[in-house]
């Protein structure tokens, strides 16, 4: 299974929204979260290619809930497509973020 972390934004009929997107693909079909205003709204779908992806989820608010469909391609750790929903078509970009480190094992303090 594959699992890739991507900082996005989307940009919204409200303006530029940052967050991030969690894409796990494991055999042809993808899943995952889009972090969006401290909410964490979850998709599936598929892999139509190396690297192009149709996912659908819904962006929750405060005020609504909006269903969408998307379509996005990754190349060289950049994301670039969009989401279709009943406001529009809102464009989605995204760099692939850098792996958390791992923390380090401390020998323990010798002496006492």
């Amino acid at each position: 299974m594959k699992k890739v972390c991507y900082t996005v934004v989307l940009q919204s009929q409200l303006g530029p929204r940052a967050g991030e997107l969690l894409l796990q693909e494991d055999a042809g079909t993808v899943s995952g979260e889009l972090r969006l205003l401290s909410w964490r709204n979850r998709f599936s779908g598929s892999v139509l290619q190396n690297g192009k992806y149709l996912i659908s989820g819904a962006l929750r608010s405060r005020a609504e809930k909006v269903p969408y469909d998307a379509i996005f391609t990754v190349r060289q750790g950049r994301l670039a497509g969009g989401l279709v929903t009943c406001h529009g078509c809102w464009d989605l970009t995204g760099v692939e973020a850098p792996a958390a480190p791992r923390e380090t094992e401390r020998p323990a303090a010798v002496g006492g």
